[in-house]
């Protein structure tokens, strides 16, 4: 089927971030590569795709009685940013993002797809840097 058939239907997208693997840091092997949320209007006819890239901010990865966490900021500057916890204990996930100084939302989850589903579900924000890009 193919994406135009998928978004007629209604079928959910989600992105499923790799993991984050650098050489001699396998604690942040918890972690994703990138985080991306994305939306999709339709705009004088045209198929229209916003999105949001994440990256790692190393320097604030922190770990304290099991828990790990580290920041994201937004590949497109601006006060936007996440924040995403492992609990290396419960073995689950928490992420919140943050676009202009207040939260957008939040998820939780013990799958790392799953987790990952649910938290990028909460597409683009008002206000959060973005790309835009007509769909074919």
């Amino acid at each position: 089927m193919s994406f135009e058939e998928n978004i007629k239907k209604g079928t959910f997208f989600g992105f499923i971030p790799k993991r984050l693997e650098i050489e001699g840091r396998p604690e942040l092997g918890a972690f994703p590569f990138n985080v991306l949320f994305a939306s999709w209007t339709v705009k004088d006819g045209s198929r229209i795709m916003g999105s949001a890239i994440y990256e790692p901010d190393l320097a604030s990865y922190k770990r304290e009685d099991g828990k790990c966490e580290m920041r994201y900021q937004n590949a497109y500057g601006g006060d936007c940013r996440l924040l995403i916890a492992y609990n290396e204990v419960k073995k689950d996930y928490f992420g919140e993002k943050f676009v202009n100084g207040k939260s957008a939302g939040m998820a939780m989850g013990v799958e790392w797809k799953m987790f990952f589903v649910h938290f990028t579900a909460l597409g683009l924000t008002a206000g959060e840097r973005c790309s835009f890009e007509t769909v074919a």
